[in-house]
């Protein structure tokens, strides 16, 4: 497995785009794995409604982007202290349900770190019965992209704050989120380590799972097809908003 890196970069809209153009473009005979970590946003799912979704008067006062990714699922909030992973892979029909395989590297390196960690069977992980990690999956019948979050030290009240929409929504045909009771993964630790050790571990626990990581670095060509991916797209009205499902 190759680990792409991403050269630092925390804009929700180019993290998105280096997913989507690694997913859709690096070499097939290969799987990857990338790590990131996004300044202040919401990511929503494909088939959703950011205006279902989002407080957008608390989220303008607060900086907070609302970009629409390619998978499915509910609406998830990012910040500096929220770790987020994706997994590119090849596509086969009995890897539909390839979470349980992808996260168990995942789990191992939670609860070797004290974590009560566990799978549920909507693919989130939870300890306690509270969310720390939610997934969601794309394909296209050939590669399949497998990403999550990782709530390591989130702020928790801008998240409720955020995901709390004003706007009344009568009719739409938009995928809800179901809201769910968080907590943050440094809460649980059987000893203090800050996010840098934690992602250690997480590569550590990777590498141990699917083979030693080679490092995989994008081209400069690489680099301005996400650069152009990210402003024609994840920072365009017509993707995050006038993609929205039909609604009053």
């Amino acid at each position: 497995m190759r680990l792409i890196d991403n050269n630092g970069a925390a804009d929700p809209a180019i993290n998105l785009a280096l997913e989507e153009y690694c997913y859709r473009n690096l070499d097939p005979r290969h799987n990857y794995v990338l790590f990131y970590i996004n300044q202040p946003s919401v990511i929503i799912g494909n088939h959703q409604n950011p205006f279902q979704e989002v407080n957008f008067e608390f989220a303008v006062q607060n900086r907070i982007r609302p970009v629409r990714r390619i998978s499915g699922g509910g609406a998830v909030y990012h910040d500096p202290g929220n770790l987020n992973f994706s997994f590119i892979t090849a596509f086969a029909g009995e890897m539909l349900d390839y979470f349980k395989t992808l996260l168990q590297p995942v789990l191992k390196a939670l609860q070797r770190m004290g974590v009560s960690a566990r799978l549920t069977e909507k693919n989130n992980i939870v300890v306690d019965g509270r969310k720390i990690s939610g997934n969601s999956q794309h394909t296209d019948m050939r590669r399949m992209l497998s990403h999550g979050t990782l709530l390591f030290d989130a702020d928790l009240d801008v998240l409720h704050n955020v995901l709390a929409p004003r706007q009344i929504i009568i009719h739409s045909r938009a995928i809800a989120s179901i809201p769910s009771k968080v907590t943050n993964i440094c809460e649980h630790l059987s000893r203090p380590v800050d996010q840098q050790a934690f992602l250690a571990e997480l590569i550590c626990a990777v590498s141990k799972s699917f083979g030693a990581l080679t490092d995989h670095q994008l081209t400069a060509a690489d680099w301005d097809a996400v650069y152009r991916l990210a402003e024609d797209k994840y920072r365009s009205w017509d993707w995050t908003f006038g993609k929205s499902p039909e609604f009053t």
